[in-house]
């Protein structure tokens, strides 16, 4: 292997090399005449001059599968006497590369390239790997292979991968021997695709799908182009006919089919990958044969895609993605039976488990990862610890156990590796329990008990009952030393059943830890059945928006049976069949659980700032230096093809075609029951707030507003999570659920969680019988159903009785105020209304107050009953399907009784509801019946102002009119007084004096001006504003304090004139009632 070209083009221009681009053929073909048009000469090349024009800053670099020494190897002539010699060596050789599959090809590239990286010191320097047919299997492989220490990840390097036609998913034209020869030829490979590799390219071939789902998680962050071939190849192939002989019959065919050639699909989403169909055959879409216009197209899509790479971007960005991948824990716990000897028929259930990273689980599997740690155990077996499960957390209140020292079992294997049967650490289905263990198994001197039955709850403990003493003594009396007591690991023997948690819903993630199960129960078709479209894809809910809250799994519980016993009951409809003998069931269940206000914001701020941009580059610092992994995978899967499934609130489970529920969510009735109180110098909006405030302040300790402050830390909200859960065979359950991030605050982080409670209840002193996986999948929707309302530990969190005490308090404001209003309208008539008390004879502003709070409570409440019935829905489903177990295995039976058990309890939640929804109805109704008298009585109020309103203008109106005639009588003789005492010429008789007419002309025009000027300030807005501003420039020179103080008053002056005919204005054309309804204050 070598690369048998690289430009020289940077070195010779002096430009800074950004990116190599590496060119990989197929297995085996040439590596030039792999990219070169037919009869063209180096300038023709694809990845050659025309890149580089389009990228002058890449180093391309061409990649031959062959080493220089295979690749020059040749047949001589017949006739040459070194013919023998070649054409052994030839055959050596052949015979070499014959045992070669896509692992070791794969080894070669990653030699290769970190050979030719590491020489020219560019480890760091990014690749883009551009792969044609077989070759793009070989760079996949090599993309997923796992990093050893101290090397270099490619992976982590690759921006993205070009596949030219490449099989993803195998060809029946390249795995098929007829075809042999055809494809040598067609390709110009150097020798015949050997068996072995042929295999490995066969059609639904195990091996390509692993490597699909491996090369999935490795491909995030990378642009993927699938360039796909539309025309047939021509191939010569040896055919035979009927009448007989043999015969070369050319045939056009398709050598990679579109499905095949695509990277995404149901199962394995890839994120950033564009689909481009090239009109060529398969050996010409790397040469971009007859399709320039596509060629062009696909060049500057690639240089634009490199022009605004960032190298920091891309770092920031894969670090993330490590962080996910190796911070997320999957829990993955191995229930087997515990016996002492002699007890085998009474052997309760231990609980051993390990927490691997997500990509350690992904890598390894389950049974590896519960191997790996119990070969730990046994090869440390001196270590004075206990060895401690990962959901094994015990309060400093409990008592610790005793030291354990784990003796080395005599046979152990190396691994749990899966059986050929396709089961992994199964064996013959044990016999039923006759009843719960009550207790884990003792860890100091055995008592014996005897079994009690139970109904499959809690069973009472039988008395213990110590052995003697004189067991423990020889035959002189002298006491032996006992035996130290051992914990018995889990055995292949001893297997019943495993619990993997994944604890996010993140749909990208599905497909893969199922996958993982089913490779190791070497039977991929039993993650491929519970991942059709209808049972997985199809109850995915969308919504217009494309807001997250509208993204979910619709509740419900399929059951997947065997063919025989679907067909036995024909009359139970099911789309499909199980991929076993055994029985398969999914179950998708949403649950009622909690969060703070805190993370409630900081959830949708993240979301916010994530939805202002395509893609997940540029990483938020901020977020991805962080402590919130909720918030990193928002980021990074958000926006995905199977994106994260965030947790909902209330209002946004009820109202999911809603694009913005951010309003009602803190309007929630926890949220403002759990707030914490307003400081005491604060004034309450309404008297209900006051009300509430004091209740709250109540609930509250002495001394600890200090320490809360007014921050939203301690106040909670309703959320509505989902649960995912498959039972895969009879020895897997998987679940998928949301957990609640870490608090600052003192508040226990396992208080309604789904995972803590289920672990406390299986590995706790008292236990929940769970003799198969259906018994622990009833388990889990047990808690599921209860991992919020039967908290008692803090009252904030008592859903019920937070909403029972609220309504309460409503009730008691709404009798109150009807004891005000009749108080207020006890001896009141329309005669003696006082008019300083008709804000308290209308006033309704806190019984609207209170009317909004009880529509936000029946709201809420009716959210809840919707909650409670698709439970109800799902779970009568699924118990529909526990019968036919029941009937036909014999398992699930403790499941049964549990899911009639959690049926009953929600038929009790919706009991409680109902009584509250009804106990709002009722105090609504009232304050509506309140609210419509006060508006009767403001209607009275309403006319009775008027009509002192019209008196008192009847009075106006004849003292107007005397005024009036007044003034007409008295005008005209103070007109002819005021004439005959003007001291004129024509009456003086001195001719000093102005004669009549230039008095009257001087009187008429002055008159006239002050006219006009006061009826334009007066009408006219603008005509104000000018004299505004000429006051102000004539009054600027007298700024001294007493022309600054002589130009305010006139200023005051002549704004109040304004501002006094603007309100006299105004309230000559408001209605008399609307004033009325003003006045009384009416909300």
């Amino acid at each position: 292997m070598a690369f048998v070209w690289i430009s020289p083009l940077c070195a010779t221009s002096g430009t800074a090399i950004t990116i190599d681009i590496i060119g990989v053929p197929a297995i085996g073909a040439d590596p030039r005449k792999t990219w070169t048009s037919t009869g063209a000469d180096r300038s023709s090349l694809f990845l050659g001059d025309a890149l580089h024009e389009e990228i002058p800053s890449a180093r391309i670099l061409l990649y031959d599968h062959l080493k220089p020494e295979e690749r020059q190897l040749e047949v001589k002539e017949l006739s040459d006497p070194g013919h023998k010699a070649t054409a052994k060596a030839f055959a050596s050789v052949e015979e070499e590369i014959a045992q070669y599959g896509t692992e070791e090809w794969a080894n070669r590239l990653l030699e290769a390239v970190r050979g030719e990286r590491s020489s020219q010191k560019a480890e760091k320097t990014p690749i883009l790997f551009v792969c044609h047919s077989t070759g793009g299997i070989i760079v996949k492989r090599a993309i997923t292979k796992r990093v050893m220490e101290g090397v270099v990840d490619i992976g982590a390097e690759c921006l993205g991968v070009a596949f030219f036609a490449t099989p993803h998913r195998g060809s029946s034209v390249l795995s098929e021997p007829e075809y042999v020869q055809a494809v040598q030829k067609s390709l110009g490979l150097k020798w015949e695709m050997s068996e072995h590799l042929r295999q490995e390219f066969s059609l639904q071939n195990r091996d390509l799908e692993i490597l699909d789902y491996r090369f999935g998680p490795a491909a995030l962050g990378m642009k993927i182009w699938s360039l796909v071939e539309t025309h047939d190849t021509q191939l010569e192939v040896l055919s035979t006919s009927d009448v007989g002989g043999e015969s070369l019959t050319r045939v056009d065919l398709s050598l990679v089919d579109v499905r095949s050639a695509v990277l995404s699909t149901t199962d394995v989403p890839v994120e950033e990958e564009d689909v481009i169909r090239v009109s060529a055959t398969h050996v010409g879409i790397p040469r971009f044969a007859n399709d320039d216009k596509v060629r062009r197209r696909y060049l500057k899509d690639l240089a634009s895609f490199v022009q605004h790479f960032s190298a920091q971007e891309r770092e920031a960005h894969h670090q993330l993605a490590s962080s996910i991948m190796n911070d997320i824990h999957i829990d993955v716990h191995q229930f087997y039976e515990f016996s002492q000897p002699g007890e085998q028929d009474k052997a309760p259930l231990k609980v051993w488990s390990e927490s691997p990273t997500l990509r350690t689980f992904l890598e390894e599997g389950p049974a590896q990862c519960l191997g790996r740690r119990m070969r730990t155990q046994v090869e440390e077996p001196d270590k004075s610890v206990r060895p401690k499960s990962s959901m094994e957390i015990r309060r400093s209140t409990e008592p610790v156990a005793p030291t354990i020292v784990v003796a080395p079992p005599t046979e152990l294997p190396e691994a749990i590796p899966p059986r050929d049967d396709g089961t992994s650490l199964s064996a013959p289905p044990p016999e039923k329990l006759a009843n719960i263990h009550t207790r884990r198994p003792s860890l100091t001197p055995r008592y014996t008990t005897e079994p009690i039955a139970s109904n499959g709850h809690l069973a009472p403990q039988a008395a213990p009952q110590p052995l003697k003493d004189d067991e423990y003594r020889d035959i002189d009396g002298v006491r032996r030393p006992q035996k130290p007591p051992t914990f018995q690991l889990p055995s292949m023997n001893r297997d019943r059943f495993r619990w993997i948690h994944v604890p996010y819903t993140h749909a990208g993630w599905v497909p893969l830890v199922l996958m993982t199960v089913s490779k190791e129960r070497d039977n991929l078709n039993l993650h491929k059945k519970l991942l059709v479209d209808k049972i997985w894809m199809s109850q995915h809910n969308r919504s217009r928006h494309a807001s997250p809250h509208a993204r979910f799994v619709r509740p419900s519980c399929q059951g997947l049976f065997p063919k025989e016993l679907s067909q036995s009951h024909s009359n139970m409809q099911r789309s499909h069949s199980s991929a076993t003998s055994e029985v398969q069931l999914v179950l998708y269940l949403p649950y009622l659980h909690w969060d703070t206000f805190k993370h409630l914001n900081m959830r949708a701020e993240v979301i916010q700032k994530r939805r202002m941009q395509d893609h997940a580059r540029p990483v938020d610092r901020a977020i991805a230096s962080g402590n919130s992994m909720e918030s990193k995978l928002i980021w990074q899967y958000l926006t995905s093809n199977r994106p994260i499934h965030c947790r909902r609130t209330l209002d946004q489970y009820g109202y999911p075609s809603l694009r913005d529920t951010s309003v009602r969510d803190g309007d929630q009735i926890l949220y403002k029951r759990t707030r914490p109180p307003r400081p005491e110098k604060e004034l309450y909006e309404s008297p209900l707030e006051h009300i509430t405030g004091i209740l709250q302040a109540n609930r509250f300790p002495a001394g600890q507003h200090a320490s809360i402050g007014t921050n939203d830390d301690a106040s909670k909200v309703l959320m509505v999570d989902q649960l995912w859960l498959w039972v895969v065979d009879q020895q897997t359950v998987v679940t998928f659920a949301a957990p609640k991030e870490k608090d600052d605050i003192d508040t226990p982080l396992e208080l309604g969680d789904l995972r803590s409670n289920i672990y406390r209840d299986v590995n706790g002193d008292y236990a929940r019988q769970c003799d198969d996986c259906f018994d622990f999948a009833a388990l889990v929707v047990f808690h599921a159903v209860k991992a919020l309302l039967d908290i008692t530990d803090d009252d904030s969190l008592q859903v019920f009785r937070i909403f029972e005490e609220y309504i309460s308090v409503l009730t008691e404001q709404q009798t109150k105020s009807f004891k005000e209003f009749r108080d207020n309208h006890r001896n009141t008539n329309s005669r003696n209304l006082d008019v300083h008390r008709l804000p308290k004879y209308v006033d309704n502003k806190k019984d609207l107050d209170a009317l909004l709070e009880l529509r936000d409570i029946e709201d809420e409440l009716g959210s809840i009953g919707k909650l409670f019935k698709d439970q109800h829905r799902s779970i009568t489903d699924m118990l529909k399907h526990y019968h036919e177990i029941n009937a036909k295995y014999e398992q699930g039976l403790n499941g049964t009784e549990l899911l009639k058990e959690i049926k009953e309890t929600i038929d009790g939640y919706q009991e409680q509801l109902d009584a509250m929804l009804k106990s709002a109805q009722t105090a609504h109704k009232a304050f509506i019946d309140l609210l419509d008298m006060k508006q009767k009585q403001a209607n009275v109020v309403e006319a009775h102002l008027t009509r002192e309103q019209t008196e008192v203008a009847a009075d106006q109106s004849r003292s107007v009119m005397i005024f009036t005639i007044f003034t007409i009588i008295f005008l005209p003789l103070s007109f002819f007084a005021s004439v005959f005492g003007i001291n004129a010429r024509e009456w003086s008789g001195t001719d000093s004096n102005l004669s009549l007419r230039t008095i009257f002309v001087y009187m008429g025009t002055i008159s006239l001006g002050f006219i006009i000027v006061a009826l334009l300030a007066a009408f006219n807005r603008f005509t104000r504003r000018i004299m505004r501003y000429l006051w102000r420039i004539i009054a600027y020179p007298f700024s001294g304090c007493f022309g600054y103080g002589l130009s305010c008053i006139l200023g005051c002056i002549v704004d109040f004139y304004i501002y006094r005919n603007a309100r006299q204005k105004a309230h000559a054309s408001r209605r008399l009632s609307t004033a009325a309804v003003l006045e009384t204050d009416i909300v």
